[in-house]
Parts: structure tokens; sequence; C-alpha cells
């Protein structure tokens, strides 16, 4: 028994002493609170000049001050019967530094149009995320793709993710292309824990023709066998007819 315990404690050692270059150093957490209404379409102005007014200070802010790292405000460009026609993000390296955020948030007049709105919240932790500085109230798009995995098999998408995907955002995020990328999954679950939202955002429609021109020129360097054997591979692991996107027009938006 002492002979095995210490074996394993020399190689627990051993392990201790290898380069700490082999291993990728883990990403800081970050967290992103997200509000969506459904507001009549003769509000909508109303909805945007009341986040200016009210909102978007607190914001400002909090950002400034160091508590969140990022913030922003969206309209959908593409409407669907019971889909948000409005919303707001922030996001923040701990859940309380989002609490402080929403706790000051709530505290703001309340936007007569939003008052008998549908409304819903996401609670959101970033598998992986990556931004440039977006000076404050900047506008542009937010794309996210949803995909719901099996049961079982998120630890093998998001290896698949990160081989095929990830190396085109890092390129487009690296010339300006987008601003930001990230990879999340809901972090208070009122949905299916399977959901994996890839969510990107970009300075203008040109980029989002870039971001497309690039992703389709990236999959036309592989062979048709690759292709195929990738799309098999994603297959493989996520839920079939699942997949969804939101496209949306950002506001105004900010992000460190």
């Amino acid at each position: 028994m002492f002979r095995r315990v210490c074996i394993s404690l020399l190689i627990a050692g051993f392990v201790l002493l290898l380069p700490v270059a082999a291993q990728a150093p883990p990403e800081p957490p970050s967290y992103t609170f997200v509000a969506e209404w459904n507001v009549p379409r003769a509000q909508w102005a109303e909805v945007t000049a009341n986040f200016e007014k009210n909102s978007r200070p607190v914001l400002d802010r909090l950002m400034a001050a160091g508590t969140l790292t990022g913030w922003g405000s969206f309209a959908s460009a593409v409407h669907s019967v019971d889909g948000p026609t409005h919303g707001t993000w922030f996001s923040a390296s701990s859940v309380a530094n989002i609490q402080k955020a929403f706790d000051e948030l709530v505290r703001a007049p309340v936007n007569p149009a939003m008052e008998s709105a549908r409304h819903w919240d996401y609670y959101l932790r970033s598998i992986t995320s990556k931004s440039k500085s977006v000076s404050a109230g900047s506008s542009g798009y937010l794309w996210v793709n949803s995909t719901k995995v099996q049961p079982g098999k998120g630890g093998e998408w998001r290896d698949l993710w990160e081989k095929y995907g990830k190396p085109v955002f890092d390129e487009l995020l690296a010339n300006g292309t987008i601003t930001s990328y990230s990879v999340d999954a809901e972090y208070v679950h009122t949905d299916d824990p399977g959901w994996r939202h890839i969510v990107y955002t970009a300075p203008s429609a040109d980029a989002i023709d870039k971001f497309g021109a690039a992703t389709q020129a990236a999959n036309q360097k592989r062979t048709a066998e690759e292709r195929r054997a990738i799309g098999d591979s994603f297959a493989a692991v996520t839920v079939a007819g699942t997949h969804r996107d939101f496209f949306a027009r950002v506001v105004s938006y900010a992000h460190k």
C-alpha cells in the first residue's frame, strides 16, 4: 500500500514539473445577461429613445468603472411571430458584477413601451470569447447561430468547433471584420441545456458579407471528402433540425 502511494506521489510530482507552456491558459470567466422584448411596431422608436436616455448612461458608467466588460442594445432585423423585436445585453467577468449592473438598471425609469410587452431573459456563460475594443455608442450588427448538442456530446462539439470554426473567427477578429465572438451556453437554465450559441458582432453590413465570404473560402480549401467528413462529424453530435439564426441591428454597443 505504502509503495503504491509513493508511486502515485512521484507521478503527480512529475506532472507538476511539466512545462506550463504545454497547457493553454484558461480564459477568464465571462457572463452575459440578455433581456428581450416583443414590442408593437408603433412603439419601436420609443424603445430606442428611452434606452439612450435612461439605460445607456448607466451602462456607460458601469463600464468605465470596470464593472462591465461590454454592453449593447439591438433591434431584430428578421422578425418572427413570437420572437423578440428589441433587446439589451451586458457582460461582466463575475456573477456579482452582473447583479450590480442589473440592480442599477432596474432602478432606471421604466420604459412605457415595454410595460405591457412580452419579455424574457437569458443568463449566459461563455465557453470561449474574444473581443476588440469598441467605443461606446458604436453601431453594427449581431448574429447568433444556435444549435442543440446531443446529451453528453458537449466536449466533442466544442473540439470540432475549435478545430474548424475558431481559426476563421480568430482571423476575422484580428483583421477587424468582426469586433467580438463567443460561444455561449445558458448559465441559468430556462431551456434545454444542450443549446450552444455562436455569437458575433460586426461593425457594418459589409463586414457580414466579408464574414460569409471568408467562411466559404475556408470551406472551399478543403476537398469534397473533407467537407463531407466535417459535416458528418457535426451531425453526429448535434440534434437534427435544431439550427436557428438570429440577426439584429445593433443600435449602440461597447466592448473593452
